[in-house]
């Protein structure tokens, strides 16, 4: 599991938490089904936390709380939406998603 790969120097003592988080987070690693990326230092600690609560399991990626809907706005929706924003130019395009 490549979250575990990354934690166990810390969770097992094996090295110096902040050399050790220093140096990995400056790296860029390849992230099983995402690509090459940079881990920060919080995120590292934070799945420390969720392993040391919930081992294995609470490393698992958690599901999106969306998915299975769509994240993109259909052009009636898009038209909607810049039709508000021209009546009320000072308000956060935001609030008018949060309306639809």
């Amino acid at each position: 599991m490549f979250r575990y790969g990354l934690i166990a120097p810390l969770v097992n003592g094996q090295v110096e938490p902040k050399t050790y988080l220093k140096e990995v987070s400056e790296r860029v690693h390849h992230v099983p089904h995402q690509g090459d990326k940079r881990i920060a230092a919080k995120t590292i600690l934070d799945w420390c936390t969720r392993y040391k609560k919930g081992g294995f399991d609470a490393l698992k990626p958690k599901r999106r709380s969306d998915r299975g809907h769509s994240r993109r706005l259909s052009p009636d929706d898009e038209d909607h939406i810049l039709a508000l924003r021209k009546e009320h130019p000072t308000m956060p395009v935001t609030v008018f998603y949060e309306h639809l």
